[in-house]
């Protein structure tokens, strides 16, 4: 799709929040600071004008000392509100109301950024990332979400809410020292991958099994493929070798080859275990004729076109990046037809087409071994064996458990009755505590009890 422009020189107009704002939300200091009165709904504001690509919007947040979860949330809409709602008419709450249509997306800022930087500045790129970062910290901004589905500009899109009852829209140039604002390439701060893998396999074994493509396979069939073991390409595997794990997240590349070729129609299941939203790259899907146990204790370059260089005597078929938007627990079918066309399905929906093609002599005379480089935000992966394209019947109605809409870490696998709202039992727990006030977040009924999903 094509991308919003990129930033122009001249200096934008005041940026206040919008007139059209939630019922709950009262606007003060020139329209620049924006409070919410009671409750957790009818608090979602806007901006006043569209956000330039790159363009920092600097937020001073009021933290409430409560005993509830969830706080500000921040994003970006593609609508000019004043055209789309009332006051009256404006959602109660952003997500699910908001975020599941077209053109609005919104994302809850770590708890942790907002603890320790009490002004965060959102903006977003060229490529249509958000970012989130804390003004005055050496970390630099996460990328936290990608809209890839309209043009720019957008609307600056929040919702004070949770433990954030107040924010406010600071000047730049007030701001005290601007070298304090790290734009510079992302360090990791997410942890030990693999031990976060094993513990969220620990805690819930379920993670590892199909939701979308579990209708490919038999129930008691036992997976056998696997990735090819090394200590050279910054990957740690675990599971049985099945499931990949980036080592170094400082590292640029982490190379995983599959020791199996894959043939025409034959279809590539994985699924995504782990997440590094340091980065908006996604990640790299190849085909090689390089048989890859020769590659197996070799130290490979870092870059990929010197990697592909270095071993030019192979066919390499790359997509660099994969332009889709990609999650936790998402679920991955690459395959390649007779036309030579390289799919990815993404949860059993419509696939995409990856920019390489392959030759029908390719198809015909080469033996094509798949390989992944998790360079980017998608840090672990688990295989499934290969299966046939016959199999296949895309956009398959499924029970699958989306994530949960408060942590974004978690699946939810658990009910609140009566409203039958769902969210993760970690989450579920907090909110049904005696000391809170025990209402959805969702919804605002009352809450008499939480059970898991079947």
């Amino acid at each position: 799709m094509p991308k919003p422009s990129r930033r122009v020189i001249d200096k934008p107009e005041l940026l206040t929040f919008n007139e059209l704002h939630g019922k709950g939300i009262t606007l003060s200091n020139n329209n620049r600071q924006a409070t919410r009165s009671s409750g957790f709904g009818d608090a979602i504001v806007f901006s006043s004008r569209t956000i330039r690509t790159f363009e920092k919007v600097f937020l001073k947040h009021r933290q409430k000392q409560v005993d509830w979860i969830g706080s500000l949330r921040v994003g970006f809409c593609m609508h000019d509100p004043k055209t789309q709602f009332t006051q009256e008419t404006l959602p109660s709450l952003a997500f699910k109301h908001l975020t599941d249509k077209g053109g609005y997306w919104l994302r809850a800022c770590p708890d942790e950024l907002l603890r320790t930087s009490p002004i965060i500045y959102v903006y977003y790129s060229y490529d249509g990332q958000i970012y989130v970062g804390g003004y005055g910290q050496t970390n630099p901004a996460q990328a936290v979400l990608t809209m890839n589905e309209h043009f720019g500009p957008y609307y600056l899109f929040c919702e004070v809410y949770g433990k954030t009852d107040q924010i406010e829209i600071i000047d730049e140039t007030t701001l005290p020292d601007q070298t304090l604002v790290n734009d510079s390439y992302s360090i990791s701060i997410h942890g030990n991958v693999i031990d976060l893998v094993n513990k969220k396999l620990n805690d819930n074994n379920n993670l590892s099994q199909l939701q979308h493509f579990n209708y490919l396979y038999s129930s008691n069939i036992q997976h056998t493929l696997t990735f090819l073991p090394t200590t050279k390409h910054n990957i740690i595997l675990t599971n049985n070798n099945r499931i990949v794990c980036v080592n170094n997240l400082k590292t640029k590349s982490s190379y995983a080859f599959i020791n199996t070729p894959m043939k025409v129609n034959d279809i590539l299941i994985c699924k995504v275990m782990d997440c590094d939203t340091n980065t908006s790259a996604i990640f790299l899907f190849g085909l090689t004729t390089c048989d890859p146990t020769s590659l197996q204790n070799q130290n490979l370059p870092e870059d990929t076109t010197t990697f592909i260089e270095q071993y030019s005597s192979s066919r390499w078929f790359v997509d660099i990046d994969i332009n889709a938007n990609i999650s936790m627990y998402d679920e991955l079918a690459f395959w390649f037809d007779s036309n030579g066309y390289i799919n990815l399905s993404i949860n059993n929906r419509s696939p995409i087409q990856l920019k390489n093609q392959l030759s029908s002599s390719d198809i015909t005379n080469l033996i094509l071994y798949p390989f992944f480089d998790l360079y980017g935000q998608i840090t672990s992966l688990c295989l499934y064996n290969l299966c046939s394209q016959t199999k296949l019947n895309l956009n398959k109605k499924s029970n699958a458990r989306e994530l949960c809409l408060i942590c974004f870490e978690n699946l939810a696998d658990t009910q609140l009755l009566p409203c039958l709202c769902t969210l993760c039992n970690q989450c579920a727990s907090i909110i049904k505590r005696p000391s809170l006030l025990s209402d959805c977040p969702f919804d605002r009924k009352h809450i008499t009890q939480i059970r898991p999903l079947p």
